[in-house]
């Protein structure tokens, strides 16, 4: 595993025990949503500093986002708390910025957090739906990244197409424009001093005068539907 794994991991493991110490002690807890504007507040200045350092970018992202919901979720009640769907959504999120394997781990690590407020089946149930929403949220994640992966190699099939596009409309315009055009001119001068040549010779010329003209009437008509095509 990479060190960027285990960054990942130490920064949202780190939100675990962040929020666990926090709420254990009272006189901390009395300032809740102090700290979460301060994450807020936080949250915007890393984008805003962070330039192109992605890595270190996402990790705080991990770990702000982990942090507020944590601290919403255990300062209205836990278990029972009316926003712990947000949780929910938060293994999701994860699932599409990380590794499976930390969001599994994360999760984990929630059950541990919030394992000493079951008192009843209820509560049970909770801890449980952490553990079985998670390989949902991964295998949503995958598909998700699959749709973008595929969006993507449509993005640059289009621009492939249109390149080559762009190459045909140059050669019509260009190198097969001129090439049918110099066998159309010296198929004239040739058939202009008809004399020296002999009957076959003449119908053969002819007919390569004849395939060159309709080749330069194909290769405009080809170019129109291109250029129309592309409009």
């Amino acid at each position: 595993m990479s060190a960027q794994f285990f960054t990942y991991l130490g920064f949202l493991l780190s939100a675990v025990l962040v929020t666990f110490a926090w709420i254990q002690n009272p006189k901390l807890s009395a300032y809740t949503l102090q700290l979460i504007a301060v994450l807020i507040i936080s949250y915007f200045l890393n984008h805003f500093f962070a330039g192109k350092k992605l890595r270190l970018t996402l990790a705080i992202d991990g770990l702000i986002l982990a942090l507020v919901t944590l601290l919403l979720v255990s300062q209205t009640g836990g278990l029972s708390s009316p926003l712990f769907f947000l949780l929910y959504i938060l293994l999701f999120g994860l699932s599409l910025l990380f590794d499976p394997l930390i969001t599994l781990v994360f999760a984990l690590a929630l059950c541990f957090l919030f394992y000493h407020q079951v008192t009843n089946l209820n509560t049970l149930l909770q801890v449980i739906g952490l553990l079985l929403i998670t390989p949902l949220a991964l295998f949503f994640g995958r598909q998700y990244l699959k749709v973008l992966e595929e969006e993507e190699k449509i993005k640059i099939l289009e621009r492939e197409v249109g390149q080559q596009e762009q190459d045909t409309l140059l050669w019509i315009s260009l190198s097969f424009r001129e090439h049918v055009l110099k066998i159309l001119d010296t198929s004239s001068n040739l058939l202009c001093d008809v004399g020296r040549l002999s009957l076959v010779q003449k119908e053969g010329l002819e007919k390569i005068h004849e395939s060159a003209k309709r080749l330069l009437k194909l290769g405009e008509k080809l170019k129109e539907k291109i250029e129309g095509d592309t409009e």
